[in-house]
């Protein structure tokens, strides 16, 4: 019996390495053209001191890009964000301010993104988070490829920055989890909500279409603010998918294992329709990748091998698509489908006991 399930754990995995593999021809990579239609950039910042002189700066460099402008909202922040990019000189930059408290059943960032998309009318808005950094043709790349693909929404997911020894277990299963299991080539023309992939760190889309999917009043309460938004995208009929942003644009989520906690612990919670969809994505993934490693101690040690290997095949084609570092990382997969677990596991406790917390806002 044990056989038969390492057996079918194997398969599983072989078709997952395989599935990566065809994504990787699938994803979306774009290439810049000159944009002539209007741009805004929009910037939510609450407490980003640390990285908001050089987001700002990255969407100010931006080129290809005939017509744009950037819009930052302070969000009550309560170190040093609103003085930083106050002190940035630039005629295409407008720092708004945000209110202490919100409005009933909205969350922060949401409330932020609602405002900035009512600050002026554009062709493209572009929403980016402030541990993001563009390359310069970044934006230009993506309305590119939302054009030629007829896109209403892009998604492009940017190389992520793993500096902790948590952020290194953890962050590559990010790109890595779609890459393995959602077909990317049926998302681009879609409604299926089980099928959004998007990314909030830096999100493009249609102007017009943001507006009749109803924006970020349709999410103000959704901790998933992004896949929820392209979801609303597919109720009104219009398209979006996540495309490859690793040659655009790098983000440095969090810079202590601390912060990595916190930031998941928020979320987690959430990710999977509930606390069955949470037990049942966890289980297959430990079934999956870590339950045939038993294999080297009941003699079938060709078995856990070979799980073992289309294991790595599937991280090493995930790193090398989305620009992630490739050793050690990949070969602490099993390690990293645990510490995933224990996020969920923390997530959960902190939701249930109502102590989720994100930039000392609470999350219920």
């Amino acid at each position: 019996m044990a056989t038969t399930l390492i057996l079918i754990a194997v398969v599983i995995s072989g078709l997952l390495a395989l599935h990566a593999a065809l994504n990787s021809f699938w994803l979306i990579k774009p290439v810049p053209v000159s944009i002539s239609e209007t741009v805004c950039i929009l910037i939510p910042a609450r407490n980003e001191e640390l990285n908001i002189s050089e987001c700002v700066s990255s969407a100010l460099n931006q080129e290809m890009l005939a017509n744009f402008e950037v819009f930052v909202l302070d969000d009550d922040s309560s170190d040093a964000t609103l003085q930083m990019v106050s002190g940035i000189q630039d005629p295409r930059l407008t720092v708004m301010s945000g209110a202490a408290e919100l409005p009933a059943g909205w969350l922060g960032k949401n409330w932020a993104c609602h405002r900035l998309a009512e600050t002026k009318s554009a062709d493209y808005l572009v929403f980016l988070d402030c541990d993001v950094a563009l390359e310069a043709t970044a934006v230009a790349s993506a309305i590119s490829a939302m054009q030629k693909y007829e896109l209403d929404l892009v998604s492009p997911y940017p190389r992520q920055i793993a500096t902790t020894s948590l952020a290194r277990l953890v962050q590559p299963l990010l790109q890595w989890s779609w890459l393995a299991t959602v077909p990317l080539y049926l998302t681009r023309n879609t409604s299926r909500s089980s099928l959004a992939v998007a990314n909030g760190q830096f999100l493009v889309c249609k102007n017009t279409s943001y507006q009749s999917a109803g924006g970020h009043a349709s999410v103000k309460a959704q901790v998933f603010d992004d896949i929820e938004l392209l979801r609303s995208f597919y109720r009104s009929g219009f398209t979006g998918s996540v495309i490859d942003g690793s040659k655009i644009a790098t983000c440095h989520m969090y810079r202590t294992d601390q912060d990595l906690i916190s930031g998941y612990a928020k979320s987690l919670w959430k990710a999977f329709g509930g606390i069955f969809g949470t037990i049942f994505v966890n289980v297959f993934f430990i079934f999956v990748y870590l339950f045939p490693l038993m294999g080297l101690f009941t003699g079938q040690t060709w078995l856990a091998v070979a799980a073992f290997g289309f294991g790595l095949i599937s991280r090493l084609i995930s790193a090398k698509v989305t620009g992630s570092r490739v050793l050690p990382e990949i070969l602490w997969h099993p390690i990293s489908i645990l510490a995933f677990t224990w996020l969920n596991c923390v997530s959960w406790w902190r939701h249930l006991r109502g102590t989720n917390t994100w930039k000392s806002r609470d999350l219920k």
